[in-house]
């Protein structure tokens, strides 16, 4: 056997060997997989960019979504929050950023450049990435009635901080729309009755029975309903009587009330030394006269923000205080039930219903003072004691709160200058929650009230 040796072999394969044109052919291919491999790269690194660019946009669109105000109040911010989300000096600087607000829904896209590491091979030194965001703002609308307690006691410097505070709420809530589309508010000034209006006669029984005096007719006080219908808030027969609120009238009454009823009434002006009858007070707030105690008329539910500043300044401090009475008519100012309807269906989608009782004192009842349940020795609050009297008072003071909570409206209240544990636990308890419920002092109330309204502001912007 011839053996042919290792050196031998290796020079009769050279005709054979094909390995030098494979390296030919793969350093041909070898520059397109090359581009191929630095666009995967390349188009990678730009997918990272682009995704954290998305994280920044929907988070500053987030931001502005959840805040109000025009175009020009809005972009500083979706700018603040891009620059936070997305810092330059690590991801590029964004360009061709910015917002357009379409009603409720807030457009928002912001470009950067992403600079190749191999594409750059082949004259392509960066890939532009960008990223659009659409937030719908579901606007949630505010019907709010402030129950104001508008009593003696409130006189002075106290109704005057009162007035400001109010305003101050009214500020927040209605920012500088004069009539915004998703805000009502409604007043309720009470003292020992509430002013339902002259315009809501229908339902109400007829004053001509009584007389007003010259020149006079009734303001449009009421008294209480007889309980448990007080507590509660029960649609009105425009013609049915005997559900209507009989008409507030303060009668004659010897050194509390000086007029007489009849100018006739010759015992009533020597035996008493009453004011004659031609010289009744009858303008507001009354010193004497059948409309004696009646406080301010209330403001049913309206968008109209100088409407209710107005109003707010009109108040006045004088009378004995029923907060039952107060919390029952903000209620029926709230409710989407007569006399007062402008307020929108219950649990409704759109709106949140809220109110607020404020109070500088405890119920109180008087045998020589007229109120809505009349004289405390008529007996109306099923009691002639004092004591007794105005813990039923408080008694139907809860009564009002649980059934306004019941129908999902929200209650904040509020205790002015007061030290009475009775009444704070009362308006505690009467609160939806118990950090819903306020203790102020006479330099504290306005901080309260623009509490309340960055929250009740905070509920209209987002759900």
């Amino acid at each position: 056997m011839i053996r042919i040796g290792p050196k031998f072999q290796r020079l009769t394969r050279l005709g054979s060997d094909r390995r030098g044109a494979v390296a030919i052919i793969f350093g041909l291919s070898a520059i397109p997989l090359v581009l191929f491999t630095g666009l995967a790269v390349d188009v990678s690194s730009a997918y990272v960019t682009r995704a954290r660019l998305g994280q920044a946009v929907d988070a500053a669109n987030l931001a502005i979504g959840s805040a109000d105000g025009t175009y020009d109040d809005l972009k500083p911010i979706y700018d603040r929050f891009l620059e936070a989300n997305f810092p330059s000096d690590r991801f590029g600087t964004p360009y061709n950023a910015d917002i357009r607000i379409d009603d409720n829904v807030i457009t928002a896209w912001a470009s950067v450049d992403v600079d190749t590491a191999f594409l750059g091979l082949i004259g392509i030194d960066h890939l532009t990435v960008s990223f659009e965001s659409e937030v719908t703002r579901e606007t949630t609308g505010v019907e709010l009635v402030m129950a104001l307690d508008n009593t003696g006691s409130m006189g002075g410097s106290k109704i005057s901080e009162l007035k400001t505070s109010a305003r101050d709420l009214i500020e927040i809530l209605f920012g500088d729309e004069e009539t915004p589309d998703g805000v009502k508010v409604g007043l309720v000034p009470f003292a020992g009755s509430v002013n339902i209006g002259t315009a809501q006669t229908a339902y109400v029984g007829d004053p001509d029975v009584h007389n007003w005096g010259p020149n006079s007719s009734w303001w449009g006080c009421v008294e209480a309903r007889t309980s448990p219908q007080d507590t509660q808030d029960i649609t009105v027969g425009i013609d049915d009587a005997a559900e209507a609120w009989t008409p507030f009238y303060w009668a004659t009454h010897q050194s509390r009330n000086n007029w007489c009823e009849t100018p006739w009434d010759t015992q009533c002006n020597q035996d008493w030394q009453f004011t004659s009858y031609s010289s009744i007070d009858h303008s507001p707030p009354s010193g004497r006269g059948p409309n004696k105690y009646c406080p301010r008329e209330v403001t049913p539910l309206t968008n109209n923000k100088q409407l209710l500043l107005n109003r707010i300044d009109q108040m006045w401090a004088q009378g004995y205080t029923h907060i039952n009475i107060g919390a029952a008519w903000a209620w029926r100012l709230i409710s989407p039930k007569v006399p007062f309807d402008e307020g929108v269906a219950y649990n409704h989608p759109d709106w949140q219903k809220a109110v607020v009782i404020m109070t500088d004192g405890a119920n109180t009842t008087s045998n020589s003072v007229y109120t809505a349940y009349g004289y405390r020795g008529d007996g109306r609050l099923g009691t002639t004691s004092g004591w007794r009297a105005s813990r039923e008072l408080d008694r139907r003071l809860t009564a009002v709160c649980d059934n306004i909570k019941d129908e999902g409206v929200l209650v904040y209240t509020i205790v002015y200058d007061l030290n009475n544990s009775n009444i704070e636990n009362l308006m505690r308890d009467c609160a939806t929650q118990p950090e819903m419920f306020f203790e102020a002092g006479e330099a504290d109330l306005a901080a309260v009230f623009r509490t309340i309204g960055r929250q009740l502001s905070e509920l209209r912007l987002s759900r």
